[in-house]
Protein backbone atom coordinates (compact mmCIF):
# COMPACT_ATOMS: atom_id res chain seq x y z
CA UNK A 1 0.00 0.00 0.00
CA UNK A 2 1.50 3.29 -1.10
CA UNK A 3 -1.04 5.86 -2.33
CA UNK A 4 -3.78 6.56 0.21
CA UNK A 5 -6.66 9.03 0.12
CA UNK A 6 -8.40 10.15 3.28
CA UNK A 7 -11.93 10.99 2.26
CA UNK A 8 -15.17 12.34 3.68
CA UNK A 9 -18.36 13.75 2.17
CA UNK A 10 -21.45 15.58 3.34
CA UNK A 11 -24.62 15.17 1.34
CA UNK A 12 -27.80 17.16 0.82
CA UNK A 13 -30.17 14.30 1.55
CA UNK A 14 -29.91 10.70 2.69
CA UNK A 15 -32.11 9.34 -0.14
CA UNK A 16 -29.90 10.23 -3.11
CA UNK A 17 -26.76 11.14 -1.14
CA UNK A 18 -26.31 14.09 -3.51
CA UNK A 19 -22.93 15.45 -2.41
CA UNK A 20 -22.63 19.05 -1.21
CA UNK A 21 -19.09 18.93 0.25
CA UNK A 22 -15.98 16.74 -0.12
CA UNK A 23 -12.78 16.68 1.89
CA UNK A 24 -9.79 14.90 0.33
CA UNK A 25 -6.23 14.36 1.56
CA UNK A 26 -3.98 12.20 -0.67
CA UNK A 27 -0.48 11.16 0.36
CA UNK A 28 2.21 8.49 0.17
CA UNK A 29 1.64 6.17 3.11
CA UNK A 30 5.34 5.39 3.54
CA UNK A 31 6.71 8.93 3.85
CA UNK A 32 3.45 10.96 4.28
CA UNK A 33 4.42 13.21 1.39
CA UNK A 34 1.39 14.59 -0.49
CA UNK A 35 0.52 13.08 -3.87
CA UNK A 36 -1.82 15.93 -4.78
CA UNK A 37 -2.99 19.12 -3.04
CA UNK A 38 -5.50 18.81 -0.20
CA UNK A 39 -9.03 19.63 -1.30
CA UNK A 40 -11.96 21.19 0.54
CA UNK A 41 -14.67 21.29 -2.14
CA UNK A 42 -18.23 22.55 -1.95
CA UNK A 43 -20.60 21.09 -4.55
CA UNK A 44 -23.96 22.13 -5.95
CA UNK A 45 -25.89 18.86 -5.48
CA UNK A 46 -28.57 19.86 -7.99
CA UNK A 47 -31.07 18.22 -5.68
CA UNK A 48 -33.20 19.03 -2.64
CA UNK A 49 -31.84 19.37 0.90
CA UNK A 50 -33.11 17.20 3.74
CA UNK A 51 -33.58 19.32 6.88
CA UNK A 52 -32.07 16.51 8.99
CA UNK A 53 -28.87 16.57 6.91
CA UNK A 54 -28.69 20.37 7.13
CA UNK A 55 -28.97 20.15 10.92
CA UNK A 56 -25.94 17.83 10.93
CA UNK A 57 -23.53 19.73 8.67
CA UNK A 58 -25.06 23.23 8.44
CA UNK A 59 -24.69 23.48 4.65
CA UNK A 60 -27.73 25.00 2.94
CA UNK A 61 -28.93 25.08 -0.65
CA UNK A 62 -28.24 28.81 -0.99
CA UNK A 63 -24.69 28.37 0.30
CA UNK A 64 -23.71 26.04 -2.55
CA UNK A 65 -26.04 27.33 -5.28
CA UNK A 66 -23.14 28.85 -7.25
CA UNK A 67 -20.69 25.99 -6.72
CA UNK A 68 -19.84 23.52 -9.54
CA UNK A 69 -21.83 20.30 -9.87
CA UNK A 70 -20.38 16.82 -9.28
CA UNK A 71 -19.57 15.99 -12.95
CA UNK A 72 -17.50 19.17 -13.29
CA UNK A 73 -15.49 18.25 -10.21
CA UNK A 74 -15.09 14.52 -10.82
CA UNK A 75 -12.83 14.86 -13.86
CA UNK A 76 -10.33 16.75 -11.67
CA UNK A 77 -10.48 14.50 -8.61
CA UNK A 78 -10.75 11.02 -10.16
CA UNK A 79 -6.96 10.72 -9.98
CA UNK A 80 -7.16 10.91 -6.17
CA UNK A 81 -8.97 7.54 -6.20
CA UNK A 82 -7.10 5.78 -9.02
CA UNK A 83 -4.66 3.10 -7.76
CA UNK A 84 -5.26 4.32 -4.22
CA UNK A 85 -6.68 3.00 -0.96
CA UNK A 86 -9.51 5.21 0.28
CA UNK A 87 -9.63 5.64 4.05
CA UNK A 88 -12.57 7.06 5.97
CA UNK A 89 -15.02 6.49 8.79
CA UNK A 90 -17.91 4.31 7.60
CA UNK A 91 -16.36 5.04 4.22
CA UNK A 92 -18.00 2.16 2.34
CA UNK A 93 -21.61 2.60 3.46
CA UNK A 94 -21.51 6.39 3.46
CA UNK A 95 -18.82 8.18 1.45
CA UNK A 96 -18.07 5.70 -1.36
CA UNK A 97 -21.76 4.87 -1.61
CA UNK A 98 -22.46 8.58 -2.15
CA UNK A 99 -19.77 8.81 -4.84
CA UNK A 100 -21.17 5.79 -6.70
CA UNK A 101 -24.72 7.12 -6.54
CA UNK A 102 -23.53 10.40 -8.03
CA UNK A 103 -21.49 8.66 -10.74
CA UNK A 104 -24.53 6.60 -11.74
CA UNK A 105 -26.78 9.63 -11.67
CA UNK A 106 -24.59 11.46 -14.19
CA UNK A 107 -23.76 8.35 -16.28
CA UNK A 108 -20.06 8.48 -15.41
CA UNK A 109 -17.79 5.42 -15.32
CA UNK A 110 -17.36 3.84 -11.90
CA UNK A 111 -13.72 2.95 -11.17
CA UNK A 112 -12.55 0.16 -8.89
CA UNK A 113 -12.34 1.37 -5.29
CA UNK A 114 -10.27 -0.15 -2.48
CA UNK A 115 -10.74 1.04 1.07
CA UNK A 116 -9.98 0.78 4.79
CA UNK A 117 -12.70 1.77 7.25
CA UNK A 118 -11.52 3.40 10.49
CA UNK A 119 -14.86 2.51 12.12
CA UNK A 120 -14.26 -1.20 11.42
CA UNK A 121 -10.67 -0.96 12.66
CA UNK A 122 -11.76 0.74 15.88
CA UNK A 123 -14.48 -1.86 16.50
CA UNK A 124 -11.87 -4.59 16.12
CA UNK A 125 -9.13 -3.12 18.32
CA UNK A 126 -10.61 -0.57 20.75
CA UNK A 127 -12.39 -2.34 23.66
CA UNK A 128 -16.06 -1.38 23.98
CA UNK A 129 -15.74 -0.76 27.74
CA UNK A 130 -13.20 2.00 27.07
CA UNK A 131 -15.39 4.17 24.89
CA UNK A 132 -18.99 5.41 24.80
CA UNK A 133 -19.43 4.66 21.08
CA UNK A 134 -17.41 4.29 17.89
CA UNK A 135 -18.29 7.59 16.22
CA UNK A 136 -15.46 9.63 14.75
CA UNK A 137 -15.93 12.30 17.41
CA UNK A 138 -15.87 9.81 20.31
CA UNK A 139 -12.77 8.04 18.98
CA UNK A 140 -10.94 11.33 18.45
CA UNK A 141 -11.80 12.38 21.99
CA UNK A 142 -10.54 9.03 23.32
CA UNK A 143 -7.21 9.34 21.47
CA UNK A 144 -6.99 13.12 22.11
CA UNK A 145 -7.20 14.00 18.42
CA UNK A 146 -8.50 17.46 17.55
CA UNK A 147 -11.34 17.93 15.07
CA UNK A 148 -11.54 21.55 14.00
CA UNK A 149 -15.20 21.31 13.01
CA UNK A 150 -17.13 18.05 13.28
CA UNK A 151 -19.24 17.19 10.19
CA UNK A 152 -17.14 19.46 8.01
CA UNK A 153 -15.97 17.10 5.26
CA UNK A 154 -12.40 18.41 5.08
CA UNK A 155 -11.93 18.52 8.87
CA UNK A 156 -13.35 15.01 9.18
CA UNK A 157 -11.01 13.73 6.45
CA UNK A 158 -8.05 15.22 8.32
CA UNK A 159 -9.29 13.70 11.59
CA UNK A 160 -9.57 10.30 9.85
CA UNK A 161 -5.92 10.63 8.84
CA UNK A 162 -4.87 11.22 12.45
CA UNK A 163 -7.18 8.48 13.75
CA UNK A 164 -5.97 5.90 11.23
CA UNK A 165 -2.30 6.50 11.97
CA UNK A 166 -2.98 6.46 15.72
CA UNK A 167 -4.81 3.13 15.47
CA UNK A 168 -2.00 1.60 13.40
CA UNK A 169 0.68 2.75 15.83
CA UNK A 170 -1.24 1.91 19.00
CA UNK A 171 -2.27 -1.60 18.00
CA UNK A 172 0.58 -2.43 15.57
CA UNK A 173 -1.89 -3.12 12.75
CA UNK A 174 -0.80 -4.78 9.51
CA UNK A 175 -2.58 -2.37 7.16
CA UNK A 176 -2.10 -4.50 4.03
CA UNK A 177 -4.42 -7.09 5.56
CA UNK A 178 -7.08 -4.44 6.17
CA UNK A 179 -7.59 -3.36 2.56
CA UNK A 180 -10.95 -4.35 1.05
CA UNK A 181 -12.38 -4.04 -2.42
CA UNK A 182 -15.53 -1.93 -2.60
CA UNK A 183 -18.57 -3.50 -4.25
CA UNK A 184 -21.23 -0.92 -5.13
CA UNK A 185 -24.76 -1.42 -3.85
CA UNK A 186 -27.65 -1.56 -6.26
CA UNK A 187 -29.21 1.89 -6.44
CA UNK A 188 -32.53 2.98 -7.86
CA UNK A 189 -32.78 5.56 -10.61
CA UNK A 190 -32.18 9.08 -9.34
CA UNK A 191 -35.38 10.93 -8.50
CA UNK A 192 -35.31 14.57 -7.43
CA UNK A 193 -35.58 14.86 -3.66
CA UNK A 194 -38.15 17.01 -1.90
CA UNK A 195 -38.73 17.13 1.84
CA UNK A 196 -42.13 15.70 2.80
CA UNK A 197 -43.10 18.86 4.71
CA UNK A 198 -42.15 21.04 1.74
CA UNK A 199 -44.23 18.84 -0.57
CA UNK A 200 -47.24 19.08 1.75
CA UNK A 201 -46.89 22.85 1.91
CA UNK A 202 -46.64 23.13 -1.87
CA UNK A 203 -49.81 21.10 -2.42
CA UNK A 204 -51.82 22.84 0.33
CA UNK A 205 -50.88 26.28 -1.00
CA UNK A 206 -51.65 25.18 -4.57
CA UNK A 207 -55.04 23.94 -3.38
CA UNK A 208 -55.67 27.38 -1.88
CA UNK A 209 -54.54 29.14 -5.05
CA UNK A 210 -56.90 27.04 -7.19
CA UNK A 211 -59.66 27.71 -4.66
CA UNK A 212 -58.93 31.41 -5.09
CA UNK A 213 -59.09 31.09 -8.87
CA UNK A 214 -62.58 29.63 -8.72
CA UNK A 215 -63.91 31.93 -6.03
CA UNK A 216 -65.41 34.27 -8.66
CA UNK A 217 -66.58 31.38 -10.90
CA UNK A 218 -64.30 32.50 -13.74
CA UNK A 219 -60.94 31.02 -14.87
CA UNK A 220 -58.84 33.45 -16.93
CA UNK A 221 -55.62 33.00 -18.91
CA UNK A 222 -53.31 34.16 -16.09
CA UNK A 223 -54.82 31.52 -13.83
CA UNK A 224 -54.49 28.82 -16.50
CA UNK A 225 -50.83 29.79 -16.97
CA UNK A 226 -50.22 29.48 -13.22
CA UNK A 227 -51.68 25.97 -13.12
CA UNK A 228 -49.52 24.98 -16.10
CA UNK A 229 -46.41 26.47 -14.48
CA UNK A 230 -47.07 24.59 -11.23
CA UNK A 231 -47.25 21.35 -13.18
CA UNK A 232 -43.99 22.07 -15.03
CA UNK A 233 -42.08 22.96 -11.85
CA UNK A 234 -43.33 19.93 -9.91
CA UNK A 235 -43.19 17.23 -12.59
CA UNK A 236 -39.72 16.28 -11.32
CA UNK A 237 -41.44 15.03 -8.14
CA UNK A 238 -43.94 12.82 -9.95
CA UNK A 239 -42.37 9.78 -8.30
CA UNK A 240 -44.62 10.84 -5.39
CA UNK A 241 -48.06 9.38 -6.08
CA UNK A 242 -49.93 12.46 -4.87
CA UNK A 243 -47.97 14.71 -7.27
CA UNK A 244 -48.41 12.22 -10.13
CA UNK A 245 -52.18 12.16 -9.53
CA UNK A 246 -52.43 15.97 -9.52
CA UNK A 247 -50.34 16.28 -12.68
CA UNK A 248 -52.48 13.66 -14.42
CA UNK A 249 -55.59 15.74 -13.68
CA UNK A 250 -53.88 18.96 -14.81
CA UNK A 251 -52.83 17.34 -18.09
CA UNK A 252 -56.39 16.25 -18.72
CA UNK A 253 -57.99 19.62 -17.99
CA UNK A 254 -55.39 21.55 -20.04
CA UNK A 255 -55.70 19.25 -23.02
CA UNK A 256 -58.14 21.55 -24.87
CA UNK A 257 -56.64 24.83 -23.50
CA UNK A 258 -59.91 25.55 -21.71
CA UNK A 259 -60.59 25.04 -18.00
CA UNK A 260 -64.20 24.76 -16.92
CA UNK A 261 -65.47 25.13 -13.36
CA UNK A 262 -66.23 21.40 -13.29
CA UNK A 263 -62.60 20.69 -14.19
CA UNK A 264 -61.38 23.06 -11.47
CA UNK A 265 -63.64 21.25 -9.01
CA UNK A 266 -62.13 17.94 -10.16
CA UNK A 267 -58.62 19.29 -9.54
CA UNK A 268 -59.62 20.51 -6.09
CA UNK A 269 -61.13 17.13 -5.20
CA UNK A 270 -57.90 15.37 -6.20
CA UNK A 271 -55.86 17.60 -3.89
CA UNK A 272 -58.45 17.50 -1.11
CA UNK A 273 -58.19 13.72 -0.89
CA UNK A 274 -54.48 14.09 -0.21
CA UNK A 275 -54.93 16.98 2.25
CA UNK A 276 -57.60 15.09 4.22
CA UNK A 277 -55.17 12.20 4.70
CA UNK A 278 -52.33 14.43 5.95
CA UNK A 279 -51.28 14.54 9.60
CA UNK A 280 -50.49 18.27 9.47
CA UNK A 281 -51.97 20.55 12.15
CA UNK A 282 -55.43 21.76 10.97
CA UNK A 283 -54.47 25.37 11.73
CA UNK A 284 -51.20 25.14 9.77
CA UNK A 285 -53.01 23.52 6.84
CA UNK A 286 -55.83 26.09 6.88
CA UNK A 287 -53.47 29.08 7.03
CA UNK A 288 -51.47 27.65 4.13
CA UNK A 289 -54.72 27.30 2.18
CA UNK A 290 -55.67 30.87 3.12
CA UNK A 291 -52.31 32.11 1.84
CA UNK A 292 -53.05 30.25 -1.40
CA UNK A 293 -56.52 31.78 -1.70
CA UNK A 294 -55.13 35.28 -1.15
CA UNK A 295 -52.48 34.63 -3.79
CA UNK A 296 -55.07 33.16 -6.16
CA UNK A 297 -57.43 36.14 -6.10
CA UNK A 298 -54.62 38.66 -6.66
CA UNK A 299 -52.60 36.77 -9.28
CA UNK A 300 -54.18 38.68 -12.18
CA UNK A 301 -53.67 42.05 -10.47
CA UNK A 302 -57.38 42.64 -9.84
CA UNK A 303 -59.92 41.74 -7.17
CA UNK A 304 -63.55 41.61 -8.24
CA UNK A 305 -66.60 42.21 -6.10
CA UNK A 306 -67.45 38.48 -6.22
CA UNK A 307 -63.92 37.50 -5.20
CA UNK A 308 -64.04 39.86 -2.23
CA UNK A 309 -67.46 38.68 -1.03
CA UNK A 310 -66.61 35.01 -1.47
CA UNK A 311 -63.33 35.55 0.38
CA UNK A 312 -65.27 37.05 3.27
CA UNK A 313 -67.59 34.02 3.29
CA UNK A 314 -64.59 31.65 3.41
CA UNK A 315 -63.13 33.64 6.33
CA UNK A 316 -66.36 33.47 8.31
CA UNK A 317 -66.69 29.76 7.53
CA UNK A 318 -63.24 29.31 9.10
CA UNK A 319 -63.62 31.70 12.02
CA UNK A 320 -61.67 29.26 14.23
CA UNK A 321 -58.55 30.75 12.64
CA UNK A 322 -59.04 33.95 14.66
CA UNK A 323 -55.75 35.12 16.20
CA UNK A 324 -53.76 33.09 13.67
CA UNK A 325 -51.95 35.34 11.19
CA UNK A 326 -52.99 36.42 8.55
CA UNK A 327 -56.65 35.72 9.41
CA UNK A 328 -57.36 38.72 11.65
CA UNK A 329 -55.88 41.24 9.22
CA UNK A 330 -57.67 39.61 6.28
CA UNK A 331 -61.14 39.63 7.86
CA UNK A 332 -60.70 43.13 9.28
CA UNK A 333 -59.72 44.51 5.85
CA UNK A 334 -62.46 42.66 3.93
CA UNK A 335 -65.13 43.83 6.40
CA UNK A 336 -63.85 47.39 6.06
CA UNK A 337 -63.99 47.54 2.24
CA UNK A 338 -67.40 45.82 2.13
CA UNK A 339 -68.93 47.97 4.84
CA UNK A 340 -71.28 49.54 2.28
CA UNK A 341 -71.66 46.22 0.39
CA UNK A 342 -69.91 47.70 -2.67
CA UNK A 343 -66.27 47.22 -3.66
CA UNK A 344 -64.98 50.34 -5.41
CA UNK A 345 -61.88 50.39 -7.59
CA UNK A 346 -59.97 52.26 -4.88
CA UNK A 347 -61.04 49.74 -2.25
CA UNK A 348 -60.01 46.84 -4.51
CA UNK A 349 -56.56 48.39 -4.96
CA UNK A 350 -56.28 48.93 -1.20
CA UNK A 351 -57.29 45.31 -0.52
CA UNK A 352 -54.73 44.10 -3.07
CA UNK A 353 -51.93 46.06 -1.37
CA UNK A 354 -52.91 44.74 2.07
CA UNK A 355 -52.94 41.16 0.76
CA UNK A 356 -49.49 41.63 -0.79
CA UNK A 357 -48.20 42.79 2.61
CA UNK A 358 -49.81 39.76 4.30
CA UNK A 359 -48.26 37.35 1.80
CA UNK A 360 -44.82 38.97 2.17
CA UNK A 361 -44.77 40.32 5.75
CA UNK A 362 -40.98 40.66 5.89
CA UNK A 363 -40.37 42.44 2.58
CA UNK A 364 -41.15 46.00 3.69
CA UNK A 365 -39.51 45.82 7.11
CA UNK A 366 -36.73 48.27 7.90
CA UNK A 367 -36.10 47.98 11.63
CA UNK A 368 -32.74 49.07 13.01
CA UNK A 369 -30.77 47.56 15.90
CA UNK A 370 -27.69 49.25 17.28
CA UNK A 371 -27.05 47.02 20.28
CA UNK A 372 -28.08 43.51 21.33
CA UNK A 373 -26.73 43.64 24.87
CA UNK A 374 -29.30 42.20 27.27
CA UNK A 375 -31.83 41.69 24.46
CA UNK A 376 -33.74 38.47 23.78
CA UNK A 377 -33.18 37.52 20.14
CA UNK A 378 -34.62 34.71 18.04
CA UNK A 379 -33.40 33.61 14.59
CA UNK A 380 -35.46 32.32 11.67
CA UNK A 381 -34.39 30.77 8.35
CA UNK A 382 -30.96 30.26 6.79
CA UNK A 383 -28.27 32.90 7.18
CA UNK A 384 -25.65 34.19 4.78
CA UNK A 385 -23.28 35.15 7.63
CA UNK A 386 -20.57 32.44 7.44
CA UNK A 387 -23.26 30.19 5.99
CA UNK A 388 -24.50 29.03 9.40
CA UNK A 389 -27.11 30.10 11.93
CA UNK A 390 -24.78 28.95 14.73
CA UNK A 391 -22.24 31.60 13.66
CA UNK A 392 -24.91 34.29 14.07
CA UNK A 393 -25.78 32.92 17.51
CA UNK A 394 -22.12 33.21 18.55
CA UNK A 395 -21.95 36.75 17.12
CA UNK A 396 -24.96 37.78 19.23
CA UNK A 397 -23.76 36.03 22.39
CA UNK A 398 -20.33 37.70 22.10
CA UNK A 399 -22.12 41.07 22.23
CA UNK A 400 -24.20 40.27 25.29
CA UNK A 401 -27.37 39.15 23.53
CA UNK A 402 -29.60 36.30 24.70
CA UNK A 403 -30.52 33.83 21.95
CA UNK A 404 -33.98 32.26 22.27
CA UNK A 405 -34.68 29.07 20.33
CA UNK A 406 -38.33 30.07 19.86
CA UNK A 407 -40.31 33.31 19.75
CA UNK A 408 -41.59 34.32 23.20
CA UNK A 409 -43.61 37.25 24.49
CA UNK A 410 -40.38 38.65 25.95
CA UNK A 411 -38.46 38.34 22.66
CA UNK A 412 -37.09 41.74 21.61
CA UNK A 413 -35.94 40.95 18.07
CA UNK A 414 -36.68 38.25 15.51
CA UNK A 415 -33.94 38.23 12.87
CA UNK A 416 -34.79 36.76 9.46
CA UNK A 417 -31.96 35.05 7.56
CA UNK A 418 -31.44 36.50 4.10
CA UNK A 419 -31.29 32.99 2.57
CA UNK A 420 -34.84 32.12 3.63
CA UNK A 421 -35.73 28.47 4.09
CA UNK A 422 -37.53 25.88 2.00
CA UNK A 423 -39.02 24.63 5.27
CA UNK A 424 -40.97 27.85 5.87
CA UNK A 425 -44.54 26.85 6.65
CA UNK A 426 -46.05 29.76 4.70
CA UNK A 427 -44.01 30.34 1.56
CA UNK A 428 -42.00 33.50 2.22
CA UNK A 429 -42.17 33.30 6.01
CA UNK A 430 -42.20 30.67 8.72
CA UNK A 431 -43.96 29.91 11.98
CA UNK A 432 -41.65 32.20 13.98
CA UNK A 433 -42.64 35.25 11.93
CA UNK A 434 -46.27 34.19 12.18
CA UNK A 435 -45.99 33.84 15.98
CA UNK A 436 -44.23 37.21 16.36
CA UNK A 437 -46.96 38.98 14.38
CA UNK A 438 -49.67 37.25 16.44
CA UNK A 439 -47.96 38.31 19.69
CA UNK A 440 -47.65 41.88 18.41
CA UNK A 441 -51.38 41.94 17.60
CA UNK A 442 -51.95 41.19 21.30
CA UNK A 443 -49.77 44.08 22.50
CA UNK A 444 -46.21 42.73 22.43
CA UNK A 445 -43.39 44.63 20.75
CA UNK A 446 -41.27 42.09 18.88
CA UNK A 447 -39.28 43.82 16.16
CA UNK A 448 -38.78 41.72 13.03
CA UNK A 449 -35.45 42.50 11.39
CA UNK A 450 -33.78 41.35 8.17
CA UNK A 451 -30.29 39.88 8.43
CA UNK A 452 -28.81 42.56 6.15
CA UNK A 453 -30.22 45.37 8.28
CA UNK A 454 -29.03 43.67 11.46
CA UNK A 455 -25.41 43.37 10.36
CA UNK A 456 -25.33 46.87 8.85
CA UNK A 457 -26.30 48.51 12.14
CA UNK A 458 -25.14 46.42 15.12
CA UNK A 459 -21.81 47.52 16.48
Amino acid sequence: MEKITYFDVEYANSKNKAICQMGIVCENYNDHEPYYPELDIYVNPEDGFDSNCVRVHGITASQVANEPSFPKIWKDIEKYFTNAVVIGHNVASSDLDAVVKNLRRYNLDIPEFYYICTYELAKKFVPSYAISNYSLAALCEYFEIDIDSEHNAFDDACACSDLFNTLVETYDIDVDNCVKKYYPNNTSVHTSYIDAAVLRKSISEFYGVVRGFSIDNVINQDEMDYISAWRDSNIQYSNHKEVADIIEVINAILDDNIITLDEIAQLQRCMKEYLDAMSTSPVTLATQILDGILKGITIDGEISDDECKNLRQWLYDNIYLSDHFPFNKAIETVDKVLEDAILTKEEAEYLTSVIEDMLHPVESLKAEIYTVEGKHICLSGDFAYKGQKSAVEKYIAARGGIVDSNVKKITDYLIIGSCGSQAYSNGTYGTKVKKAIEYNEKGCNIQIVKETDFFSNVK
